[in-house]
């Protein structure tokens, strides 16, 4: 027995049953699973390039989010923000990249760009956002889902009008939902690695929690599931070397969690030396932990206390149904609107719940699925993931809006899609052989693309003003 008997023993284990099923799509299909990324890649790089650099305006809270980017690529003025440095810090190195010298002023939405490299501004969301498909794609896979649904679900990814606008922006939404699903992917990884690979991959899982977690602070979600899956392994096999094994990981993961974090806030602290804005809420003494603790002290309490109102903002109980979509822009006769595709958005909301009712149901009556044979999903993964991420906005008091429930959005589709996979819905790995319904739903998620694409890309026309006039009368 070697030092890494410990590992060898508890993961075999799982090996024997998730993949070696016939319906598996990440041992003996990578093949045609990596054809299905690379399309939902393609598809993503064309939906998020094409015209990129249009509207050639700032753009909603484009007139925010720049004041950062110009203050970390130029003036290095201190800046404060009830976020953590660490998206605004990428979508900056993006901007870098394209020469941009932080000389534009990010006045008012609707303020030209002029020279300013617009699309450079614009790419590091842009490639958060080509990511999210497949990687959710991946998700799917390592919980099980056949290959079928594997490519279904990153299509609906790929063709969700409000994510897409959230990720051709310069915004950091994207980023948050990228790393919350680069860290599970990860973690579901290591689930199946060995010896070194496995903490390595664990590391990779943690450093993505910890982007996350300093995009939004609502990453934490992310962090909280990953902390229950190793719980659950753990109470499962209740075995002595396997909880140390399973403790181990947890280290590793939530260190490299921590490094990743406070790497972000050294950056930050690094380049913005100069007397600026965030001077008026706390203190800059040059004592890193110091003015760690008293931005986060600020933070907190700026979160808590900000009442201010605004038009567009929802409360969380109506982004289910879409109802309250966030005006971003008009110029040149059209508008955008932060608008989800009504067939991926309003289907999966009503699949969704009814999967929940289902499931009490079956829970009170010991009713139970009759799933393919010697093929199963976790299915509670992403279901716990909806609750964490979701219901704790509830509480939030400040002003809040219809992107906030992207993540949520996100888990409630991998709910669906793995339920209606074990269900039998998907008959098998062949994409050629599917029901017609199947490809009536994909018909479906095209139309619903097609159709809300021009409050997407802000194209003017007759269709626009109808969709603009439609969104507006339903509020």
């Amino acid at each position: 027995m070697g030092k890494n008997s410990a590992l060898r023993k508890p993961l075999a284990k799982k090996v024997e049953t998730p993949l070696t099923v016939s319906r598996s799509v990440i041992s003996t299909r990578w093949t045609p699973l990596r054809r299905v990324l690379a399309s939902l890649v393609g598809i993503g790089i064309v939906t998020h390039f094409l015209g990129l650099a249009h509207p050639d305006q700032v753009v909603f809270d484009e007139v925010h989010m720049g004041k950062f980017v110009s203050a970390y690529c130029g003036t290095a003025q201190r800046i404060f923000d009830i976020h953590p440095p660490h998206g605004k810090l990428l979508i900056a190195l993006g901007a870098k990249l394209g020469g941009y010298d932080g000389k534009f002023s990010f006045e008012k939405i609707g303020q030209p760009y002029g020279n300013t490299p617009t699309l450079f501004l614009r790419l590091v969301p842009a490639i958060s956002g080509i990511l999210i498909p497949p990687l959710f794609a991946l998700l799917l896979a390592y919980l099980g889902a056949s290959l079928p649904t594997v490519f279904l679900g990153g299509l609906a990814l790929a063709l969700e009008n409000a994510i897409l606008v959230e990720t051709r922006l310069l915004l950091f939404d994207g980023i948050l939902l990228a790393s919350t699903l680069g860290a599970l992917v990860c973690l579901l990884k290591a689930n199946r690695e060995r010896g070194w690979r496995f903490y390595f991959t664990s590391a990779m899982g943690g450093a993505a929690a910890g982007l996350a977690i300093g995009t939004k602070f609502t990453g934490l979600a992310v962090c909280g599931l990953m902390a229950l899956f190793i719980v659950v392994k753990i109470l499962k096999h209740k075995s002595r070397s396997y909880t140390f094994l399973r403790l181990r990981q947890a280290g590793v993961i939530f260190s490299s969690a921590a490094l990743v974090y406070l790497l972000g806030w050294m950056i930050h602290f690094s380049l913005l030396t100069k007397p600026g804005p965030a001077d008026a809420f706390h203190p800059t003494t040059g004592v890193f932990w110091t003015d760690l603790v008293k931005v986060h002290e600020t933070m907190l309490s700026a979160n808590y206390n900000l009442n201010k109102k605004h038009p567009d903002g929802s409360s969380a109980w109506t982004w289910p149904i879409m109802k309250v979509a966030p005006f971003y822009w008009v110029g040149d006769g059209a508008t955008i609107y932060l608008l989800g595709n009504p067939v991926i958005w309003w289907g999966g909301s009503i699949l969704f719940f009814g999967i929940l009712l289902i499931l009490l149901i079956s829970r009170q009556t010991h009713l139970k699925l009759d799933p393919p044979p010697h093929y199963s999903v976790t299915l509670w993964l992403p279901l716990v993931g909806y609750v964490m991420s979701y219901l704790p906005l509830f509480g939030v008091q400040r002003v809040l809006f219809l992107y906030h429930y992207l993540t949520p959005l996100i888990f409630s589709l991998a709910t669906v899609l793995l339920w209606m996979d074990q269900a039998g819905w998907i008959r098998s790995n062949n994409l050629r052989e599917q029901r017609k319904s199947y490809y009536v739903v994909i018909g479906l998620m095209v139309a619903g693309f097609l159709f809300v694409a021009p409050l997407s890309y802000g194209l003017p026309g007759s269709l626009n003003s109808s969709l603009t006039q439609m969104v507006r009368s339903w509020r």
